[in-house]
């Protein structure tokens, strides 16, 4: 079975997002920097993007995530691909191993 893995919102500042969801939930962070942060909660990750960065989206894992299309390395090291639903939102499929 797939795996949710994130939900990607989009924020103006990423130090203040990642500072208000912080002092209000019992996450943690797992990666930040200019463009985006990735703060882990129990149940899944949540994704703090810029607007003119990375859409609105969810992030499946899939272990076939090449069937999807050309997978794009990423700079923390995972590798994935952006396609669209019939009703225009944005899914990420991330590869796993």
């Amino acid at each position: 079975m797939d795996k949710i893995h994130h939900v990607a919102i989009q924020v103006n500042n990423i130090k203040t997002a990642v500072k208000w969801y912080t002092d209000k939930f019992d996450a943690s962070l797992d990666y930040e920097d200019e463009t985006w942060a990735l703060l882990k909660f129990s149940n899944l990750s949540l994704a703090l993007v810029m607007p003119d960065q990375h859409p609105p989206h969810f992030a499946i894992e899939s272990t076939n995530a090449e069937a999807f299309g050309k997978l794009t390395k990423h700079r923390d090291g995972t590798a994935s691909v952006y396609i669209e639903d019939p009703f225009g939102n944005a899914v990420e499929i991330i590869e796993i191993e």
